[in-house]
């Protein structure tokens, strides 16, 4: 009962308020009326009574360019650093085969993903785990810890990914069995490395995975 009554109440204010506004804005004869006048009046009421709508678009509200918040928002080159320091420890952690190390690197929280040459895409922590250590039994790759990170695009948290993200480019290494020669060999390609930054920490979500981007407004200098 009394959330009706409290329901009662907040529409018969919405429509005093509304017939209060046209009165006020309505007088002139010749109905030259500018439609921000009308409006901004009507999206506050809106978002005061019903702030949790899912019909009303809020969409009104914030009206920064999202370009600029870009730039407001990142520091790009602070992040740049972050974002290459993750790397290299990654790198050093694979080919010093340890498993702590690496996963001090990686993002497992929401799935990983990992693409690769000779089984195609790895999905999630367990598979992709048993992927390195296969890799790891039959064959000792060298990378480079001090190899650099190129091409970088970064990306503030929003609605669908309440998250800051990158991506960029960097050497990648694996171990390909050969079916004629008794041992394998290494190969050295270029990655492409999507990063996730969640509670201030920078860490691999996939490599050669599908979240990669290249949005130019997210282009760091």
């Amino acid at each position: 009962m009394y959330r009706k009554r409290g329901l009662g109440i907040q529409i018969t204010a919405l429509f005093g308020i509304v017939a209060l506004t046209c009165l006020l804005s309505c007088g002139d004869a010749d109905f030259s009326i500018d439609q921000e006048q009308t409006e901004d009046p009507l999206r506050f009421i809106e978002y005061v009574l019903f702030p949790t709508a899912p019909y009303i678009d809020k969409s009104y509200i914030e009206k920064v360019p999202e370009d600029e918040v870009v730039v407001r928002e990142i520091d790009f080159e602070a992040e740049k650093r972050a974002i290459q320091q993750v790397y290299r420890a990654f790198i050093r952690a694979y080919v010093e085969e340890d498993m702590t190390a690496l996963l001090e690197t990686l993002d497992i929280s929401t799935g990983i993903e990992w693409g690769t040459d000779t089984t195609g895409n790895v999905y999630g922590w367990n598979n992709v785990r048993t992927y390195i250590q296969v890799n790891w039994s039959i064959g000792d790759c060298e990378g480079d810890p001090n190899a650099e990170l190129t091409d970088f695009y970064i990306r503030p948290q929003n609605v669908r990914v309440p998250w800051t993200e990158a991506s960029a480019k960097g050497p990648t290494f694996y171990y390909e069995p050969d079916a004629v020669l008794a041992d394998g060999a290494c190969y050295t390609e270029i990655g492409r490395f999507y990063f996730t930054k969640k509670s201030g920490v920078w860490r691999i979500h996939q490599i050669d995975g599908s979240k990669y981007f290249t949005d130019l407004k997210y282009k760091a200098p």
